[in-house]
This record gives C-alpha cells, structure tokens and sequence, in this order.
C-alpha cells in the first residue's frame, strides 16, 4: 500500500524545507526557466514498513503576483487531484494572505485528509501565535519548526495514523477510539509505571521487576473505572539523554513523549524514594509546553516511614520547581497495594473536564478589570499600559488572549500576577494555561 500525501501552501512558508525533512535527504530543486512553476516533485520512501509518496509543490518564482496566483493555482490543483493527504503548510511568522485564504478553500472542496501545519514556530510564544490559523477551520495547528526538527516527530505520528494499516500497531487505532480518556503514564526508569498500568488493567499485562528499562515499547489498553471508559498508554522510562547510549532506548524514550501528544491527560509517576528530581522537571516542561493536563503521582508511598516529613519535602520542592504551573495536583499512591488509585482517578476525571471549560466573555472582563485596577501595571516609558479586553480562544488546552495598547511591554511579574489570579479565580488549578497579549482591534475596544 502506497500513500501520496502531497505538502500544499504559498511560496516561502517550507515546503521544500520540511519534504526534505520527511524524506530524511536535501533533493535540489533546479528551475529549468524562471518566471513559471518548477515542476512538483515526487519522493517515494519507506518509514515504519509504510510506503509513502511524497509530493513538494515547491519552487515558484514570483515575477509578478498575478502569474504567481495563477500558477499557484494550477499547480496546487494538479497535486492535490493526485494525493490522499494533504499537509496544508502555513507560515507562523507572516500574516494571512490571500494565497492562504485561497488555499483554505481548495483543499476544504478536494474531500481530502487535511493536516494543518504551522512551519517556523520555534517558541512557545510562536506556537501561541499559530493560533491565528484556527480560523481556517481545520482545527489546532500542527505546529513545527522544519529547519529545526521542532515537532516533527509529532506530525509524521499523525502520518503513521492516517494509513489506518496494521503495519502502524494497533495501539495507534485503539487511540483512535471516541469516549474514551487516553491516560499516558510518564516517568523514570522503575518509578512502578508498568505496575500501575497491571493495577488499573487488573492483570499481568506489562512485564515487572527490579531492573530498570524492562519496558521498550508503547502499550495500550482500554479498561473501565468507575462507569468511565479510560486507554491507558504505558510508556519506556525516561532518563537523562547522557546516560542513554543504547539505539533502542533513545527511541524508546523519543516514543514516551510522543505519548504526551495522542493523550488527553498524563501522569508522571515519581518514586518516593528517589523524590522529584532535575529529569522529573523536564519531563514536566515536556507535557506542559504541549499545552496537556497532567498529574503528579508519587509512588512506592507504602515503602515511606517518615510519611510527615517526606510529604512535606516533596511538595515544598515541587511547589519551588513547578511556580509556572500552580496548583498542580499532587496524589500519593502505591501502584501495588493499590492505595491512593481511587483518589488518583478521581483526579484524572476532575482535571481532563477542567481542560474543557469555557468562560464567559462577561465574566473574564469583570476579573480583568478588577485584577488590573487592583494592582496597575507600572508605566512604560512614562505612558499607561492599558488592558481593554479578555477573551478564550481555546479550550483543551485552555488559551485566553488579552488586548492592550502595549504588548510588548507587559512585564513578566505581571504575566504571573494575571495567571495566578485567573486560576485562584475561576478554580483552574491542574490544568495549563496560555494567555497571549495582543495589540489589535475588537468589537468590545474601549476607548
């Protein structure tokens, strides 16, 4: 089975960039006259047993916009005839243009697979800003850095998906499953991840011991708790890149935090005697930049003596630790007599609704204007840095976006002062937040 997935967007956003990518070699593209569109080119690789022909519509020499659109145009068509999925590639750094605008309505009309990919987001701030493309109506943005190699593990997951071919493993169409929370489990190396997974699973699904690394590979299973139905997705443990040498384990580890991706909640399991350490924080910086709910769950709790001191060690260091994303809930368990499991998938079910809520326009500028007046922004420059409006542009994960006359000069203590508040407000403790400050027009502008 061969599938042609064709890299569709106006010239300049990466086309040539990310099918070199993908193809895993730099093709030269050559114009045999300039003025016209270079011809597409075709690549036809093997990546996990899947055959795949890519397509590049690259190349396109502006003379004139005119002949650009009109080439654009053909050619876009041509490809998007021949091809079972399109990469709809636009480029974060740039504003909508008409070419984009056109292309949104050409593959909307072709009936085809259509991922939508934002190329140059190489910051969190950039990865924010892609949500300017939400108004296409293809959902979330797929956001990438090409020339970087920033989430395209990521976008050839979702790839792997659209063959719908066993080849893939049949965890990717168990994942694909409506009504059921995907639970991934994340953590160090014999942190007890596999033995909580037999615990919810109520069996010897996962291979257990005292050695460290027995997991290799992703597993998923659907189970039932509580009239819910949950996938549960084991992961390899994950530890520092400097101590993996192993081939096997660097991909390993790469698959654990794609896991993050394709789940609606994760658990990062810590062992109780070891504590949250530098890797846990970083593996928790992983989960939050990608925007998803996670819970922290100290395991091996049964084997602590001093339970006084040790709770109030650990949460003290991962209150320290974790400033950025405050509040988040903290279960202490034993994957293997099973205590703490009941309060652990409460916690899952009351956090993975949390990242769904959605706020009211009225009552999000009711807190702003009492948060803002309460402690002012200091000047800049001498001039007031005014905030007129708050809106939720997303949910799951949850993004706000707030209009002032100066963006850009909003102090970070601020930012925090906002957030903090926002959560003590709306009770939005657990869940990440993304607030992105905009210098723009709105119909409720104040004057």
């Amino acid at each position: 089975m061969v599938k042609t997935i064709a890299i569709i967007g106006r010239p300049n956003v990466g086309k040539s960039t990310l099918f070199n990518r993908l193809i895993g070699k730099n093709r030269a593209i050559v114009a045999d006259n300039p003025g016209v569109t270079r011809d597409y080119i075709i690549e036809t690789y093997t990546d996990r047993n899947l055959n795949i022909e890519l397509i590049d519509t690259a190349g396109l020499e502006e003379t004139n916009k005119k002949n650009l659109s009109k080439i654009l145009k053909e050619t876009s068509k041509k490809v998007i005839e021949k091809s079972d999925t399109i990469l709809f590639l636009v480029d974060v750094r740039s504003e909508i243009t008409s070419d984009d605008l056109f292309l949104t309505k050409l593959v909307r009309k072709s009936g085809k697979d259509i991922i939508l990919v934002a190329n140059k987001c190489e910051t969190v701030k950039q990865d924010q800003e892609a949500s300017k493309f939400d108004s296409f109506g293809f959902g979330e943005s797929i956001n990438i850095s090409a020339e970087h190699n920033r989430g395209i593990q990521y976008l050839k997951s979702l790839i792997y998906e659209s063959f719908n071919h066993k080849d893939v493993g049949d965890e990717l169409n168990l994942l694909k499953e409506e009504n059921k929370i995907k639970i991934s489990i994340l953590g160090r190396p014999n942190s007890g991840k596999s033995t909580l997974t037999n615990f919810l699973l109520k069996e010897d699904r996962q291979l257990v011991g005292e050695t460290a690394g027995l997991t290799r590979d992703i597993i998923s299973e659907a189970f039932k708790w509580k009239k819910n139905n949950y996938i549960i997705i084991d992961t390899p443990g994950l530890r520092k890149k400097s101590r993996i040498s192993d081939e096997v384990e660097k991909k390993s580890s790469k698959s654990s935090l794609r896991s993050v991706d394709i789940s609606d909640i994760s658990i990062l399991l810590i062992d109780a005697s070891i504590g949250f350490d530098k890797q846990d924080l970083l593996i928790s910086n992983y989960i939050e930049d990608k925007g998803k709910p996670f819970i922290l769950a100290i395991n091996k709790w049964d084997l602590v003596k001093d339970k006084k001191d040790s709770k109030s060690e650990i949460l003290d260091k991962i209150s320290k630790s974790l400033s950025q994303f405050r509040g988040a809930s903290t279960v202490f368990i034993s994957s293997k007599s099973g205590h703490g499991i009941e309060e652990l998938m409460k916690k899952v079910l009351q956090i993975y609704n949390l990242s769904f809520v959605e706020l009211s326009t009225h009552k999000l500028n009711s807190f702003l204007d009492k948060v803002t007046s309460t402690h002012t922004h200091p000047t800049d420059n001498g001039r007031e840095v005014r905030f007129k409006y708050i809106t939720q542009i997303n949910s799951n994960p949850i993004y706000f976006a707030i209009f002032t006359n100066k963006p850009k000069a909003v102090l970070d203590s601020y930012k925090r002062y906002i957030l903090n508040n926002l959560r003590e407000e709306f009770s939005l403790s657990g869940v990440p937040i993304k607030i992105i400050y905009k210098k723009t027009d709105n119909p409720y502008k104040r004057n």
